[in-house]
């Protein structure tokens, strides 16, 4: 469960050892748009599924406006419901087969990927046959930016295990890089010499989705999406309590 055409980059090394397991791979992008036209973030989605050898099926692009995931939480998750279920059908596990679900970390970066994580709680918390995964990409620090990097300590919660990317790996991202052309430069390419300066040219980061309290920010603020985009946390906090049925 991905929020941006992109966001495929940083779970690659999971992607690679799925694919060469192979285990049934499906992909849902929620949004298109942001630093390109809607249109062409689509084309490079078909791009990324063809790269993957995906059916048309098992790879939606609900094409939501950027930054707007957090207003559509109810019809992400029944479109993640319908891939589920297009996947047990085509692996002949049915309804109970198990399953792993990866989406960006609940860590402040970006609106979108905050709300794809509370999307995955519910679906996870529906379907105990579900491993849930987060993997983070991006969020504020002391001096800017973290890349892949663990958020601040919450209570509780489980630290990140490193999956270390081998050179089929490593070969898989950059060519999905590659598929993401109007993010390599402006986006993309930055972001991972940031992660490589600090040491993680090779690490993927990821772990058990915690019981996040989304009524709370998850980094001390002001979040980074609070400082480039018009979306505050506020915001954020109201639509995912309606659609938890927290209100």
């Amino acid at each position: 469960m991905l929020a941006h055409h992109d966001d495929e980059v940083f779970c690659a090394g999971h992607l690679a050892r799925a694919l060469r397991d192979g285990q049934p791979v499906g992909l849902l992008w929620a949004t298109a748009g942001g630093l390109a036209p809607a249109r062409r973030r689509l084309a490079e989605g078909d791009h990324v599924r063809r790269l993957l050898g995906l059916p048309e099926a098992l790879a939606r692009s609900l094409a939501l406006p950027d930054q707007g995931a957090a207003l559509h939480l109810a019809p992400l998750e029944s479109a993640a419901e319908e891939l589920l279920a297009t996947l047990w059908a085509r692996s002949g596990a049915g309804p109970a087969g198990r399953a792993e679900v990866f989406v960006p970390a609940y860590e402040g970066g970006h609106p979108d990927h905050d709300a794809l994580n509370v999307v995955a709680a519910r679906l996870g918390a529906r379907h105990p046959e579900l491993t849930v995964y987060e993997f983070p990409l991006y969020h504020r620090n002391a001096f800017w930016l973290s890349v892949q990097g663990a958020p601040p300590p919450v209570p509780a919660t489980p630290n990140y295990a490193v999956l270390w990317l081998d050179d089929e790996a490593l070969t898989l991202r950059r060519r999905l890089v590659r598929a993401n052309a109007s993010q390599s430069l402006p986006s993309l390419v930055p972001l991972l010499a940031l992660a490589a300066w600090a040491g993680r040219r090779r690490a993927e980061p990821a772990r058990r989705l915690p019981a996040h309290a989304y009524s709370l920010p998850p980094a001390p603020r002001p979040l980074l999406y609070e400082l480039y985009t018009r979306r505050r946390f506020p915001w954020f906090r109201k639509l995912a309590g309606a659609y938890l049925g927290n209100t």
